[in-house]
């Protein structure tokens, strides 16, 4: 079952790895990372690492975009590239070797013309069937158009996946009742108020989500369905978090499109967002990375929660 990752904010991503950052100083970096970016890309690259049939769609231009493409060409991503006047942003990370710390780097997404605009709604209108997992930020003028597609998809019978924020969030909740929402404590309590992770994902449970999905960085996630609440801890993290949330959810599809259970695909999901951490750049783990975590996930369920 082909999965399909739409992000309206596709990215060149360049990693620098550094000896030490300090702000005023000239960096001369030991290794440059680059690759294809942003978050539906993230997730399709992570899917494909674990051996789930994916393809992106994506609004690509300029020179950045030509890049973004060329990568995901060379990883074997298969790509709908929807054609933008706007050059492609890059988001540039600095990793401290000293500290293990990130400092980031991201250009705000160019704005999306109406032809391209037009050229992602007719993508998401030609899908068959399958899944759609939409990831990222939204600008606000686009959200109406973009809930409505996804809305439509889910009409049709596709599976909607959501990892989106603020007003995207309520929208895509309201009009596409999604089978899968993900989203970070934060970005939960922007919505809602602030809350504990388990509360937070009732929320978003009762607000239309199927499955609902908060992640509380190293303390791990709570998820809520018909099946109860189930807390999953990682059993390892590395220094490379970058990309983590995004392994998260392509593990937690992979396991329910396949047909696992819930505690299953948490279990899947969980060791993905660790083997993410072993490395930099997003979603560069290898299948034995993730085979490896997956011995120390824990998955439990959480009633007193």
């Amino acid at each position: 079952m082909t999965i399909t990752c739409l992000g309206l904010a596709p990215a060149l991503d360049v990693t620098y790895g550094v000896a030490s950052v300090a702000v005023g100083r000239i960096h001369r970096p030991d290794w440059v990372l680059e690759l294809a970016g942003g978050k539906a890309i993230n997730v399709a690259r992570a899917l494909r690492t674990l051996g789930g049939e994916v393809r992106v769609v994506a609004p690509l231009g300029g020179p950045n975009g030509l890049a973004v493409e060329h990568s995901l060409a060379a990883e074997g991503i298969a790509a709908t590239v929807v054609r933008t006047t706007g050059n492609t942003r890059r988001c540039v990370t600095a990793m401290d070797a000293s500290t293990g710390t990130a400092t980031e780097f991201y250009e705000p997404a160019p704005a999306l013309d109406a032809a391209a605009l037009s050229g992602v709604l007719d993508a998401v209108a030609a899908l068959p069937d399958g899944w759609l997992a939409v990831s990222g930020s939204m600008p606000g003028e686009l959200v109406n158009a973009v809930a409505d597609a996804v809305a439509g998809a889910a009409a049709r019978g596709i599976r909607i996946a959501a990892d989106v924020q603020g007003t995207a969030l309520r929208e895509v909740l309201a009009r596409a009742r999604p089978a899968v929402v993900k989203v970070n404590r934060s970005e939960a309590a922007d919505l809602f108020g602030p809350g504990d992770a388990a509360g937070l994902a009732r929320r978003l449970r009762d607000a239309g989500a199927e499955v609902a999905v908060v992640t509380d960085g190293a303390a791990g996630a709570v998820a809520v369905s018909d099946s109860g609440t189930w807390l999953a801890r990682p059993g390892e993290r590395g220094r490379y978090a970058v990309g983590s949330g995004d392994s998260f959810l392509a593990g937690l599809l992979l396991g329910v499109t396949r047909g696992d259970d819930l505690p299953s695909a948490l279990g899947l999901a969980t060791a993905a967002a660790s083997a993410n951490t072993r490395a930099p750049g997003a979603a560069r783990f290898t299948p034995s990375d993730v085979d490896e975590a997956l011995s120390g996930a824990l998955v439990e369920q959480a009633a007193h929660l």
